[in-house]
């Protein structure tokens, strides 16, 4: 069996596929307007331009608000920085404070999408730093407050014997 263009665009078809529907804006009746009226020709003199007759206007009616169609977000207009500092966020938070603050400069000169992921790999960073030096300060005063401990119950005993 030979394979052709129209036998492999016939395998591709999905017959359960919609085509896609665009919104069709509601149809209103158009506005009702006398037909104008001939006016008697005018005699013109020499010298005399001939009076035209002004068009005249439809009557205007208001359109119904309609709300703008969304664009679609996507991710070829962010700066590449600010993706990384959100990446590298959670893997690597030092290169993500250092991509963040690369890619708001970034954004800043050249206008780029992505600031709020900037900042959003920012604060990840930085707030993981934070943590870190409170969870150290914690286990800094945990580890003092343990050797104290030990040496106060060291203090009462003795190789030699009892002492009364």
């Amino acid at each position: 069996m030979e394979i052709t263009p129209d036998r492999i665009s016939e395998r591709r078809v999905n017959v359960y596929a919609q085509p896609p529907q665009q919104p069709v804006p509601p149809q209103y009746p158009a506005p009702q307007t006398p037909a104008p009226q001939q006016a008697a020709p005018q005699q013109s003199f020499p010298g005399q331009q001939a009076p035209q007759a002004y068009p005249q206007q439809a009557a205007q009616y208001p359109q119904p608000n309609h709300p703008a169609p969304s664009t679609a977000t996507t991710l070829d207009k962010t700066n590449t920085f600010a993706l990384l500092s959100i990446i590298l966020a959670f893997i690597a938070p030092l290169a993500g404070i250092v991509f963040g603050h690369m890619g708001l400069s970034q954004i800043k000169k050249k206008g780029d999408a992505g600031r709020g992921i900037a900042l959003t790999g920012l604060i990840i960073s930085y707030a993981y730093f934070v943590f870190v030096a409170v969870f150290f300060f914690v286990w800094i005063g945990f580890v003092v407050t343990l050797f104290s401990s030990l040496g106060g119950l060291m203090n009462g005993y003795s190789d030699y014997g009892y002492y009364n």
